[in-house]
C-alpha cells in the first residue's frame, strides 16, 4: 500500500466510528496526553489541532490544563503552519483551509510542544496526514530553532504495520491512543 491507499483505508475506518465512541476514546487519549504534558513546564505553549472528520477531540485539554494553547492556520500550501493563541472561552475561529476551523489573529507564536493528528501511523513514530505536508514542514522548521516535543493523538484503528515513511517525514516523540502511549 502506498500513502494514498493507507490514508484512504484508515480515514474510512475512522469515519465509520460513532460520535459517542469518538468522544469516549478521546477522553482516554486525553488522559494519556495530560500525563505527558505534566512532565513539561506549565509555561510551555501547546500547539493543538481543531478536530476534523472524527479526529481525536483534544479541545477538552484547553479546559483542564492551565497552559497556553495555540491553534494552527494555513497561510499557504508551501509554507509551515502559523500558530495563534486559542482559549475555550474565546472562539475567534473561522473555516479555513479544507474547511477546518482556524484561529483569527495577527500575532503568531511558535509552540514548545505540538499535538498533531493523522490519518494513520506506525509505532516507529511516523504519521500519514492528509497529504499537504503541513505538520512535517512545520515540525522540521521549529526543531531547527528549539527543542520541540511532538505528540500524536490517534485511535488504535489508525495504526498500521506498513513502513511508509519517507525522508521528509518527521517522527513524533509520543503517540497516544486509547490503549497505549508509544514512546518513539
Amino acid at each position: 500500500m502506498n500513502k494514498q491507499e493507507i490514508r484512504k483505508f484508515h480515514l474510512d475506518l475512522r469515519m465509520k466510528m460513532e460520535k459517542m465512541e469518538v468522544n469516549e476514546l478521546s477522553d482516554k487519549i486525553n488522559i494519556k496526553i495530560i500525563e505527558i504534558l505534566n512532565k513539561f513546564s506549565p509555561k510551555s505553549s501547546i500547539g493543538i489541532f481543531y478536530p476534523f472528520k472524527n479526529e481525536v477531540n483534544i479541545l477538552p485539554l484547553t479546559k483542564k490544563l492551565k497552559m497556553k494553547f495555540l491553534l494552527p492556520k494555513v497561510s499557504s500550501k508551501e509554507k509551515p503552519l502559523k500558530y495563534f493563541s486559542y482559549s475555550h472561552e474565546t472562539h475567534s475561529l473561522e473555516k479555513g483551509f479544507g474547511g477546518i476551523m482556524e484561529p483569527i489573529g495577527d500575532k503568531s507564536l511558535e509552540p514548545d510542544i505540538i499535538i498533531t493528528s493523522c490519518s494513520a501511523f506506525n509505532v516507529e513514530g511516523y504519521r500519514v496526514g492528509y497529504g499537504g505536508g503541513f505538520f512535517d514542514r512545520t515540525i522540521s522548521i521549529i526543531k531547527k530553532k528549539k527543542n520541540l516535543k511532538t505528540i500524536l493523538a490517534a485511535f488504535e484503528i489508525q495504526k498500521t504495520t506498513i513502513q511508509f515513511q519517507e525522508k521528509f517525514d518527521e517522527k513524533v516523540d509520543y503517540i497516544c491512543t486509547e490503549n497505549k502511549t508509544y514512546t518513539t
